[in-house]
């Protein structure tokens, strides 16, 4: 039986063969991706990350990107191993988001008084 990810051979109409630049946030998740899989921290695998997202079900598989894929999975695969908490990363994020603004945008936190 194959799974709703294993789509090949299926016809699926022609294969785009334009080059299709990263977008910025996509080369930050290869980078995380590269740093926790590397040979000194071992905490993310490319097996782990695979099955990750082949688990997330037809629905939310088919609505992510490739590189939306592959973050959610990592996020997944952090949490279960007990990394960190998808509620933390979303609280750093929003303080990340509200600490930076356009013009203070380069500025240390001691420079924004």
């Amino acid at each position: 039986m194959r799974g709703y990810h294993d789509i090949g051979g299926e016809d699926a109409g022609p294969v785009p063969k334009e080059e299709l630049p990263w977008l910025y946030w996509e080369k930050k998740v290869e980078a995380i991706r590269n740093l926790l899989g590397d040979a000194t921290r071992r905490l993310v695998s490319l097996d782990e990350l695979r099955h990750g997202f082949e688990s997330f079900g037809i629905e939310k598989y088919q609505r992510y990107s490739f590189y939306r894929r592959r973050l959610e999975a990592l996020i997944d695969t952090l949490e279960i191993k007990g990394v960190l908490t998808r509620e933390e990363l979303e609280a750093e994020l929003a303080q990340v988001k509200h600490d930076w603004t356009p013009d203070t945008a380069g500025a240390s936190n001691s420079d924004k008084a």
